[in-house]
């Protein structure tokens, strides 16, 4: 039986409750996600402290959250405040009539603490090893050097979008003079930290102005794919973007697809922020990610469970959690990568095959995680198969090595690989397509030799008979169902490869050839 636990980011903008599923294996899941808009920011006074409307509005707000997670029967929740509640003289009176009424504990985080949860997020989601990380919040701005995954330099300024756009944006519409005062000022604070300069490292963005920045674009180019986390923006963009929303009013804001609502007061000073800090460091590239703060905490305590300070391969430790979340047969999954990896290692001997390292490891996450769909239905399992894996996040992957792991898995025929690449063709192209019918077929065979799902076949090798193929299958027995099903699927692998595909069979007592 799972548990639940709740992780409550009370920040200078936002208050988010995120409720996360740790199943029997140790695996986390987001399970619900909330936010209520307090901009706590605006609620603090000339005095320091929180207005008493502010208070109580934080104080609802909690109660509703600790509500749900009574619903959800969460076992545990870890209450983090930041920078609005940081700066208020009475924040810690605040979080302590907050463990009063509900007993939910808060900690109050440094603005250091903030960004070390931040660069957790991004070694823990995301494969990159050099980058500069941004978490934007409402009332301070956190940011990390991060090179060969390692946490190099961090700082946190004191300023977020609520708090910039009332200092410098006094116009619904800006004029350039306030446009020009804000990033003079975002210049200035940059500058006083010289490990970010010309740093040349993609700037890795979190929080909600990061995500809206995303879908903004997406919905600009229409993109297939409705997923943010690793979506890659290049700085053109993002300035067509900031040119284009800074010249509309609050009212047409509102009606930008893609931006919240409740954003569209901020946002402008949210993109400045990118574009200023994209100039600095030097950069052309903006990578969206979304896990921050929330994720980071979740890491920090789930890591230790591990007896590991980061996860070194993220896309082995999310693809085992995929096969767990959607209870993949793992003897059988292992052993259909096993016997595709030596399809493709031997045909790649033989000349046969013209694919390298890349390739191979969405082979091997492919044959993993063919079976995921039957999760749902053993009825159009294929179909069921590429919707999961196109559309539930695996962590340390591009979008469009998603894609083409979900095209390999689910692989059927090559009618419906069409379909699929003309529904992505912003993201993959024909010579993909190649590529994918080539690894999909190999699933397909590696599929067929494991059919029973028992191992009986317990190792295969090819050998070239005058330029015909034959795979030559170890088992104990010969009369085997793997055997009886062959035959068809190595039709359509002999088309493919344009080579002749056999097998024969060895066992223990002798070797048969099939007919």
């Amino acid at each position: 039986m799972g548990t639940f636990i709740g992780i409550i980011d009370l920040g200078s903008n936002t208050a988010r409750l995120v409720v996360y599923y740790k199943d029997e294996q140790g695996s986390f899941y987001e399970f619900d996600n909330i936010k209520r808009v307090l901009r706590l920011s605006n609620h603090l006074q000339p005095n320091g402290l929180i207005s008493e409307t502010g208070f109580q509005e934080t104080m609802d707000c909690m109660r509703q959250f600790k509500e749900l997670c009574d619903a959800r029967q969460v076992s545990e929740v870890i209450g983090v405040a930041t920078a609005a509640v940081r700066q208020a003289s009475n924040g810690q009176e605040l979080l302590a009539a907050i463990h009063r009424n509900t007993g939910i504990p808060f900690r109050l985080l440094t603005g250091e603490e903030e960004a070390y949860y931040g660069y957790l997020a991004v070694v823990n989601s995301m494969n990159v090893s050099d980058g500069i990380s941004v978490d934007l919040g409402g009332g301070s701005t956190e940011v990390t050097l991060i090179r060969d995954r390692k946490l190099q330099e961090s700082h946190s300024f004191p300023f977020g979008i609520v708090t910039l756009t009332k200092r410098f944006l006094q116009r619904e519409i800006p004029t350039d003079q306030e446009i020009v005062h804000l990033k003079q000022f975002l210049q200035q604070q940059f500058s006083s930290r010289p490990w970010l300069f010309n740093q040349k490292f993609p700037l890795i963005a979190m929080g909600g102005t990061a995500r809206n920045l995303g879908k903004i674009h997406q919905q600009q180019i229409h993109y297939p794919m409705a997923s943010l986390h690793h979506y890659l923006l290049d700085d053109q963009s993002v300035d067509r973007i900031f040119q284009w929303i800074r010249k509309l009013s609050l009212e047409q804001r509102k009606e930008v697809n893609g931006l919240s609502k409740d954003r569209a007061d901020v946002i402008i000073a949210g993109i400045a922020v990118f574009q200023t800090l994209m100039e600095w460091i030097g950069t052309k590239q903006l990578i969206v990610s979304n896990k921050g703060l929330r994720d980071g905490v979740l890491y920090e305590k789930v890591l230790p469970l591990q007896n590991i300070s980061c996860t070194d391969d993220i896309i082995r430790i999310s693809t085992e959690q995929f096969m767990n979340r959607y209870q993949v047969p793992k003897g059988h999954a292992q052993h259909v990568k096993n016997l595709a990896c030596t399809l493709f290692d031997e045909l790649k001997d033989l000349q046969i095959l013209n694919l390298g390292a890349n390739e191979r490891k969405l082979l091997e996450i492919a044959a993993l995680l063919h079976d995921v769909g039957r999760s749902i239905n053993v009825y159009e399992a294929s179909q069921h198969t590429f919707y999961l894996l196109s559309n539930v996040l695996l962590l340390g992957l591009t979008h469009k090595q998603r894609i083409l792991i979900a095209m390999t898995a689910s692989y059927k025929n090559n009618k419906q690989l069409q379909q699929q690449q003309s529904r992505y063709a912003g993201i993959v192209d024909k010579s993909d397509k190649e590529m994918v019918e080539k690894l999909g077929h190999l699933v397909l065979l590696a599929r067929i030799l494991d059919r029973s799902m028992s191992q009986q076949i317990r190792s295969i090798r090819l050998l070239e008979k005058k330029k015909n193929i034959v795979i030559e299958c170890t088992s104990i027995k010969e009369n085997l169902l793997e055997y009886a099903l062959l035959e068809d699927i190595l039709k359509r692998v002999s088309k493919v490869f344009t080579r002749s595909f056999s097998f024969v069979v060895k066992t223990p007592t002798a070797t048969f050839t099939n007919s």
